[in-house]
């Protein structure tokens, strides 16, 4: 029986909901977009934050010397820097719900050690029965002994608890030590899985909207599920790299760039070679054929594709590589740029999620304002983004959930 639950800070509590001030200072300076979380983030001094080696002033003073501004200039990028991060209300009402539940709430995260004051000014400071903070503790997720300590705090066995995470690698690790994992991808996904996992909290029903006039998809993680999360480990075990390397490499700054038309995709093999260990592109393709080989188009998904064609206007928004249309095409029959009316590759256009630009672009390819579409991903920062922009959107976390609140919300069976 799950008697607590621990929750991540960033990217679960706290979200980049506009990364709006982030793209304007890489403007200025001249930087590709998403650079500037891989040189904040990538630091060294942001690194040794987690472990509480180094402070934040640390990280802006490295971020300074990396980028050649100056000290007020450091310190209004720092200021613009989390002008978009926002508390989750309704993460925080789950949380006093869980509480009311007679249940313990915990806070575990890899932060500097500035969190406490964070807490405190934006007064959830009493919130969590527990805290574990890496800084303090001088050990980072995803090693075992930070969910141990928080295990110990608790006073619980594992199997007595949830663990909320924005990261699969995070969640993996805790699961291995016999924790609840749960991935976060939105609240009603968690509260979801909080009541599979046995805590009665209460899953709100969705009201209808009117007015929709089309429905925007995702490609992966919607038409096409992420199999190869499944054995991310496994590979990685295999190919003798340190947990989340994967990750880094198949999705880190090479990936942004790839995914906004910005290099070509074989400059993207050589540096995925290059990071894997691999000798040389082909390899790295051979991976690929390997690694994605599980891939497949969602039956269900595909259907309601088609069936709400005619009743509206139906796009895919995808943030993909040059050749994804004809990948697709090839490999499963399915051409994107035939079954819906609107394909936007966001390597073709230059654009990517969850920048502003590319709602815009495909709600003006469509012809209709943000409150006539219904946005449906995976990936809840892409999602935060749609919403800030007055679109309505679902976190799509699996087709039965996923097709049945987008019924829902649409007002109608689809099919």
């Amino acid at each position: 029986m799950i008697r607590a639950v621990a929750f991540d800070w960033g990217g679960v509590l706290m979200r980049t909901v506009d990364v709006r001030p982030r793209m304007a200072w890489e403007q200025r300076l001249g930087l590709r977009p998403c650079e500037l979380d891989s040189i904040v983030f990538g630091s060294a001094a942001w690194q040794e934050t987690q472990y509480g080696k180094s402070s934040v002033d640390d990280v802006w003073r490295e971020v300074a010397h990396l980028l050649g501004i100056d000290r007020q200039q450091a310190a209004a990028l720092s200021r613009d820097f989390w002008a978009g991060d926002q508390l989750d209300a309704e993460m925080v009402a789950l949380i006093h719900e869980l509480k009311e539940l007679g249940l313990r709430v915990a806070l575990l995260s890899n932060q500097p050690r500035h969190l406490p004051h964070m807490l405190a000014e934006l007064g959830v400071d009493g919130l969590f029965d527990v805290t574990v903070i890496s800084a303090f503790e001088g050990t980072p997720k995803p090693d075992p002994a930070i969910y141990r300590l928080l295990l110990d705090r608790l006073g619980m066995a594992a199997q007595e608890v949830a663990f909320v995470d924005d990261l699969s690698l995070n969640v993996r690790a805790a699961q291995a030590l016999g924790l609840c994992g749960v991935r976060f991808r939105g609240v009603r996904h968690l509260r979801r899985a909080l009541v599979a996992a046995g805590v009665p909290v209460k899953v709100p029903p969705l009201a209808p909207v009117s007015g929709v006039r089309a429905v925007i998809f995702d490609w992966g993680g919607v038409l096409v599920p992420l199999t190869f999360r499944d054995h991310t480990t496994a590979w990685e075990k295999r190919l003798g790299l340190e947990a989340g390397a994967m990750d880094r490499v198949l999705w880190g700054p090479a990936w942004k760039q790839l995914e906004i038309g910005a290099i070509s995709q074989e400059d993207f093999d050589d540096q995925v070679a290059q990071g894997l260990g691999l000798p040389d592109r082909a390899a790295a393709r051979q991976f690929y054929q390997e690694y994605y080989g599980n891939d497949y188009l969602v039956p269900a998904v595909t259907a309601a594709v088609e069936a709400l064609r005619g009743r509206y206007q139906v796009a895919l928004l995808s943030n993909a590589f040059p050749g994804h249309a004809e990948m697709a095409r090839d490999r499963f029959g399915y051409d994107p740029r035939v079954e819906f009316d609107l394909y936007v590759n966001s390597a073709q256009v230059g654009l990517a999620k969850p920048d502003p630009a590319i709602y815009h672009l495909t709600l003006e390819r469509l012809g209709v304002r943000p409150g006539e579409a219904v946005f449906v991903d995976d990936m809840l920062r892409n999602v935060d983004a749609a919403q800030m922009l007055g679109i309505r959107s679902l976190v799509f976390a699996d087709a039965p959930t996923g097709l049945e609140d987008l019924s829902t919300l649409l007002g109608h069976p689809i099919g």
